[in-house]
């Protein structure tokens, strides 16, 4: 490593401090989105999620504007065209959109424009044209169901580090009552019927959670502070607390997976999978969709 945390899910102060000032119109759309939208921290931006699909990726540069690249696939058209109106730049016309993104270029004061509510759904309709997975979209659908609360909050999405870039579906914070600290929980979603799920799933969830186990302190720091943050941004509850403490203890990480799907080969899988569990001895649990078992 070259000094750099194993995992930065998160702003710098001066980013944190110009993210409050101008966010607030786009804080306020994806709260009143009912989990629609979902909003996560990388290191110094953020991604915009719709149905497991990143929107956008958004990144304050230092000259004061914003660069929002968005899937080509996601800004064509006319949808292009509303975009552009609010960039200082014209993606179609650059050379920067022989690639696979357009990259926009966005002053603050016109950053609630570009991220209105009649653009934002012109894209999430190009989104829901391409339709990039059914477990991409029952991602966002657990994220949906189970809003933050003092027991349970998905605090990210495509998780990984600067040891692991193998992306985890979602990771989670959990615990059993209000006065604990939480712990993680590793989430990997899966379709009844993936061949994946009799055990290849395992195994690599059982990595991810030796992994965070092995790098538990950085990974405790670091969603602390990127709970912080979203707290001071907006995105949680008034009701919830302004700071977490995560249990530092390794032994406190598992793994779930989720099924998707009540057919009788998803019934199947999951008895498939719970044998699978005792005989490898994994730290895993298993259960079906919709809503998370707090139990």
């Amino acid at each position: 490593m070259d000094g750099r945390p194993i995992i930065e899910r998160y702003l710098d102060d001066k980013v944190l401090e110009r993210a409050e000032r101008e966010l607030s119109p786009l804080v306020r759309l994806i709260n009143n989105s009912y989990g629609e939208y979902n909003l996560q921290l990388r290191k110094n931006y953020f991604n915009i999620y719709y149905q497991g699909n990143s929107l956008a990726k958004v990144i304050p540069n230092k000259n004061g504007t914003y660069s929002a690249s968005i899937h080509k696939k996601f800004a064509q058209g006319d949808t292009l065209k509303k975009l552009e109106r609010y960039s200082v730049n014209k993606p179609s016309q650059s050379a920067r959109s022989k690639g696979k993104h357009v990259s926009f270029s966005i002053r603050p004061q016109n950053l609630h424009q570009f991220f209105r509510w009649s653009n934002i759904n012109s894209l999430s309709s190009r989104i829901r044209a391409v339709h990039n997975g059914e477990e991409i979209t029952f991602e966002q659908v657990l994220i949906t169901d189970n809003p933050s609360s003092d027991k349970l909050i998905i605090i990210d999405r495509q998780v990984a580090d600067h040891v692991n870039r193998a992306q985890i579906d979602l990771l989670a914070l959990r615990r059993d009552s209000a006065d604990k600290p939480f712990h993680f929980q590793v989430i990997e979603v899966k379709l009844g019927r993936n061949p994946e799920l009799r055990e290849k799933v395992g195994r690599q969830l059982d990595g991810y959670v030796n992994h965070i186990r092995k790098y538990i302190k950085a990974y405790a720091d670091c969603y602390e502070k990127n709970y912080r943050q979203k707290k001071e941004l907006g995105l949680f509850d008034p009701s919830l607390p302004n700071r977490i403490e995560i249990d530092k203890d390794e032994r406190t990480v598992e793994g779930l997976i989720v099924v998707c799907g009540y057919s009788q080969l998803a019934e199947q899988a999951l008895e498939h999978f719970r044998q699978k569990i005792k005989e490898k001895q994994w730290d895993i649990k298993v259960q079906p969709m919709p809503k998370l078992n707090l139990s």
